[in-house]
């Protein structure tokens, strides 16, 4: 398979703004004590840390205060802005909003620097700007990536391709395929396989995984990946389509104060200490993250994979029977009941 690559899109700085909210809806404003007749009412993705919630709420012994949602913008945020998760769009002002991009990509900005992206072919990324992570899920499942201080996955169909980072420069590489688990490090000269037979060399090569590979996995499958300029009434059908799937939006807050947002079956969550949790196909897929402590979580059929930060640090991937396991010094991958590795000097050991 070819090594993952990099969309460009060429970016416009022109930003629109879609018609405000009906009349209607600003005469339900004027009434005095007004309730909300729906929750199946798009409102502002962003809730705030006290009690008095922007969202429309479903807080049992909460009053239910009148919101006037935000205008959703329509705003060309490609190329380097789009890939950018530190600073595009104004993120690092750390506000709320919802914005849609002329491919459809609906952006909801949440509490503690999150963001998550969700395309109309139901692609999710998840942002953690925090601390510096991304998460990603393709259209069809079939792929799913994580970026993380420790490290980085990349799951494509039957494979996974790992990069461990290592603070002393000695970066190691991992690979989950068919003849078994392939490893390596940036000092080693040699490949190594741990398959049923036990370890020994081999010849194998490994992916790029230096550069923000998420991107490529969002837009995978997608009808609107080669999308370089879509034309006024292509890109006007897409928006609204996006304001389609915005408008039966289900928001509500439970008794622990975790806002719930269910965006185009795809339900996305996040407590009150900021934990973002997204789940697809009744939690088949699912993603999670932290900025807390800087944990995340991506699990699908085709993989598992976690990574923490702080005294117990780690990145673990699991595929079936193979295993990856790296707390900043050991290396260990394991398959068929074999083990191997390199140790807190950088030095081949089979277990």
């Amino acid at each position: 398979m070819d090594k993952p690559r990099d969309k460009v899109f060429r970016r416009k700085d022109i930003v629109t703004r879609l018609p405000k909210q009906s009349s209607s809806y600003e005469n339900d404003r004027s009434k005095e004590n007004p309730r909300p007749k729906s929750r199946s009412v798009f409102t502002s993705s962003h809730a705030a840390d006290d009690m008095q919630t922007r969202d429309i709420l479903r807080y049992e012994g909460q009053l239910q205060r009148p919101y006037v949602p935000k205008p959703i913008t329509v705003n060309n945020y490609f190329s380097e802005d789009y890939i950018d998760m530190y600073g595009d769009d104004g993120y690092n002002g750390g506000t709320g909003g919802t914005t849609i991009s002329p491919h459809g990509v609906i952006t909801m900005r949440l509490r503690e620097h999150i963001r998550v992206d969700v395309s109309l072919d139901r692609a999710v990324r998840v942002i953690n700007a925090k601390n510096g992570i991304i998460l990603a899920l393709s259209a069809s499942g079939s792929s799913s990536g994580l970026v993380h201080p420790n490290g980085r996955v990349y799951q494509y169909g039957s494979r996974v391709e790992i990069l461990a980072n290592d603070a002393q420069e000695n970066d190691k590489f991992a690979k989950m395929w068919y003849k078994g688990v392939s490893f390596t490090s940036m000092q080693c000269a040699l490949v190594y396989l741990v398959d049923s037979a036990g370890t020994r060399t081999t010849t194998d090569s490994f992916s790029d995984l230096t550069h923000d590979f998420t991107l490529n996995i969002f837009y995978e499958d997608s009808p609107y990946s080669y999308i370089d300029t879509p034309n006024t009434t292509h890109a006007t059908q897409l928006v609204n389509e996006a304001m389609a799937v915005l408008q039966s939006t289900t928001c509500w807050m439970t008794e622990d104060r975790t806002t719930n947002w269910i965006i185009n079956n795809i339900r996305i969550s996040q407590t009150s200490d900021g934990l973002v949790r997204v789940g697809r196909n009744s939690n088949k897929y699912s993603l999670r993250t932290s900025p807390t402590n800087g944990s995340a979580s991506v699990s699908t059929p085709y993989m598992h994979c976690t990574g923490s930060m702080g005294q117990t640090r780690h990145l673990f991937v699991r595929r079936g029977e193979r295993r990856m396991h790296y707390d900043g010094s050991t290396f260990i991958v394991r398959n068929a009941g074999h083990s191997a590795g390199f140790d807190e000097k950088h030095q081949l050991k089979v277990y």
